[in-house]
């Protein structure tokens, strides 16, 4: 399995780029620090799922899920919000 990251580490709002599942595939996808720390517990990373219309949240990584497993077919990314503490950034391992 090959990781990469898709969301450098920071604390700042922002958006992975896109992850293309595709159909029967699945990816693990979580967060990681530099360092050892707790994840902030305002720290909820949202993956959604990209629709024709508006995005659907699917999931939520942070302090008590650091990672889950998607399957696809689909487009998803992970939106992270702003917060205080330590950096956090977002992985995807297929």
């Amino acid at each position: 399995m090959a990781q990469t990251t898709i969301l450098a580490a920071g604390v700042t709002a922002a958006a992975s780029t896109d992850v293309v599942v595709a159909s029967g595939s699945v990816v693990l996808v979580g967060i990681f620090a530099a360092t050892a720390v707790e994840v902030p517990q305002q720290a909820a990373f949202n993956i959604e799922q990209v629709t024709p219309g508006a995005v659907n949240v699917i999931a939520r990584l942070g302090a008590g899920n650091r990672t889950t497993v998607i399957a696809g077919p689909g487009t998803f990314r992970v939106r992270r919000p702003l917060y205080e503490g330590a950096a956090f950034g977002v992985f995807l391992e297929t």
